[in-house]
């Protein structure tokens, strides 16, 4: 291992990620993982790290590191003052400051052979509400698994076409469970609402706000939740589950989402809005 990075402040959140622990849902561990498996995907390949890599995943702005060696680093995915789908030569005693939200939630940044972190249930991924790991903190020094300065040169000028996140989407919707037990007027204020995203949203679910959706009368029992289950809370709004999100709930689900709809809705940060199109079964 190899001293890189060390933390100054994590800003609105970073942690490292991987692809996440599959196969432990039935003992209420959810899968975690990378919010964006795209761009974690593009910097592990810029580096040319393997696919399952650990990285470092950031959240919209604030994240501040130090370099204490020099060497090269990768970042895909949200723009937050650093040009996105890049690979870039650091220095040491260099500060790279991601202050600047511009567009997208989640960044990663990948290091020569990937990041050393510590494996819960044969992932690296930090779960912190379920107790598998914790956040990056000021403090913390980072260690690559190659030399830093190990890769070629030619890295200098390699770049990914970097993807947009338009604050606005639309995405593909499935019926959920109970879609039937809604009533019309209730499916049809879901699908015609432009939902706005909440600033209350995070790894376990992107809350959208806007008018009311009546719930059916019948009382829920709790029940598998997947990601991308679109649950509708006891106010009406409703909430897709993300990574970190819950096993089992005893909500209403009016809809699910495929995995690429889910990173799409992730990548839209509060104040976007999302609006869905009823795929017919």
């Amino acid at each position: 291992m190899f001293e890189f990075l060390e933390v100054i402040s994590p800003g609105c959140g970073a942690s490292f990620q991987d692809a996440g622990r599959p196969g432990w849902k039935r003992f209420g561990v959810p899968p975690g993982g990378w919010m964006d498996p795209v761009a974690a995907a593009l910097a592990n390949e810029l580096m040319g790290n393997p696919a399952g890599a650990v990285v470092i995943e950031l959240a919209l702005q604030g994240a501040r590191f130090r370099v204490l060696c020099d060497g090269w680093l990768s970042f895909a995915g949200a723009s937050m003052g650093w040009s996105p789908g890049t690979v870039r030569k650091v220095s040491r005693g260099e500060e790279l400051l991601f202050a600047r939200h511009e567009s997208g939630v989640y960044a990663y940044g990948a290091a020569p052979g990937g990041w050393a972190a510590t494996e819960y249930l044969g992932s690296a991924a930090v779960s912190a509400r379920s107790g598998l790991g914790r956040g990056l903190a000021a403090g913390d020094v980072l260690f690559s698994l190659k030399a830093p300065n190990s890769v070629a040169p030619e890295l200098e000028m390699k770049r990914g076409r970097p993807v947009q996140y338009p604050p606005t989407i639309h995405v593909c919707v499935w019926p959920g469970p109970q879609w039937g037990e809604f009533g019309a007027a209730a499916r049809s204020a879901f699908l015609s609402t432009e939902w706005r995203v909440s600033a209350r949203s995070d790894r376990m679910g992107v809350r959208l706000d806007g008018a009311a959706v009546k719930l059916p009368t019948r009382t829920m029992l709790s029940e598998p939740v997947l990601v991308g289950s679109v649950q509708i809370t006891g106010a009406g709004q409703p909430v897709v589950t993300m990574r970190d999100g819950p096993t089992v709930g005893g909500y209403p689900k009016i809809g699910w989402l495929e995995e690429e709809e889910c990173h799409r809705v992730a990548q839209v940060p509060p104040g976007g809005t999302v609006r869905f199109e009823l795929l017919k079964i």
